[in-house]
């Protein structure tokens, strides 16, 4: 009973600090963070128009080839990420004119955690339509699996996440764009950790290899 009790408000807790993440300023102070590091790379690599990846914490902590297509890899996942911050981020893409060749767009678990103030499918059509616009070719990245349970797995709302994967196959459907599908990872070992959610490293090492494999048949 105990043990019941504990687990349940450690997902309480879990969820509860994934909500404040993203209803609270740090979201805002993690997109600031990526836009500096954004400049810096504007800075060291002029006018090259890299790959750059946007994202939630999937994101940020893998480790992509140094190149993909010939051109330098940007990473600018952020933990946290839902899909409106994602748009705000690629608001700021054009603001500041970073001007990516290929824009790889990788969200929407986070969304299925918490409810945000505007729905996915909108904030989502409008990132992959501001990326396009960047002058960029759009990839969309499928929600990668989660486990049958753990502590943040436990706390996913499966229908939302269902719907939102669907809307990200959609999307890539309805703007003829290239769909990346993670949604199977076959390895050897679990692909999530212990949360559920966050990828080991054999996940890492198919979910990676089905991205950099998809965008080097289709470079532009």
């Amino acid at each position: 009973m105990r043990k019941r009790f504990l687990v349940g408000f450690i997902v309480l807790a879990s969820a509860s600090l994934v909500y404040r993440l993203l209803d609270t300023p740090v979201e805002k102070l993690r997109q600031d963070a990526t836009l500096q590091r954004v400049q810096d790379f504007m800075t060291r690599h002029g006018s090259e128009r890299p790959v750059a990846f946007v994202g939630d914490s999937l994101v940020e902590n893998a480790s992509f080839s140094p190149a993909i297509c010939g051109r330098p890899v940007f990473n600018a996942g952020y933990a946290g990420a839902i899909a409106s911050g994602v748009l705000q981020l690629v608001k700021e893409f054009d603001r500041i004119k970073f001007s990516p060749g290929i824009v790889v767009i990788s969200v929407g678990v986070n969304d299925s955690l918490v409810v945000d103030r505007r729905p996915f499918a909108e904030s989502y059509q409008e990132i992959v339509q501001r990326a396009g616009a960047l002058g960029a070719k759009v990839f969309v990245v499928s929600l990668a699996p989660i486990a049958g349970s753990g502590v943040l797995a436990n706390a996913i709302d499966r229908s939302r996440f269902a719907d939102i994967d669907r809307v990200i196959r959609q999307t890539a459907h309805d703007r003829s764009i290239p769909l990346i599908d993670v949604g199977t990872l076959r390895t050897q070992a679990s692909p999530q950790v212990e949360d559920g959610i966050h990828l080991s490293a054999d996940g890492y090492a198919a979910w990676t290899g089905t991205i950099e494999s998809t965008i080097n048949r289709q470079c532009p």
